[in-house]
């Protein structure tokens, strides 16, 4: 798949999360207990989630990952109970969309790498993907959409 990699300026959000130290193989099964998690307390406390799961990559060292998954929301609250207030970051940020399998997202982070250094760019932080669509709503991978964001250094 070919990317169109674009420089966005974002706003900060608002965020409840939950963190895992995961292998790289185990990223699916992460998510698909994370992400109820986050839903439930969301739920339960009355908070508004106000966009579409997203999952940040904190560490990516190795064998060993560190991950967050959850929800952006609508004005920042407290976490409890292993969930956490999260801000996903303002500024600028390289942005390409993905449009198939999750197995081939590894080439859309790698067509943003190719973009920053392009651009002479410098990133500022942790990569995230942010999943547009709901694959429990959509069976075929082929329909399925994804956000990925890098910050950058202003």
């Amino acid at each position: 798949m070919s990317y169109s990699v674009t420089k966005k300026t974002l706003t900060p959000q608002p965020a409840l999360a939950v963190k895992r130290t995961i292998k790289p193989d185990g990223i699916a099964k992460a998510l698909s207990e994370m992400f109820p998690q986050v839903a439930v307390y969301a739920q339960q406390n009355g908070v508004a989630i106000a966009g579409a799961p997203y999952a940040r990559y904190l560490s990516m060292k190795g064998d060993e990952w560190v991950i967050e998954a959850g929800f952006p929301v609508a004005a920042p609250t407290a976490g409890s109970d292993g969930v956490t207030a999260e801000t996903l970051p303002g500024g600028p940020a390289a942005f390409a969309l993905h449009a198939g399998p999750y197995d081939k997202l590894r080439d859309a982070h790698s067509a943003i790498h190719e973009w920053i250094e392009e651009q002479k760019v410098e990133p500022a932080g942790a990569p995230w993907e942010s999943y547009i669509t709901d694959p429990g709503q959509h069976a075929d991978p082929k329909d399925w959409k994804t956000e990925v964001y890098v910050p950058l250094k202003a």
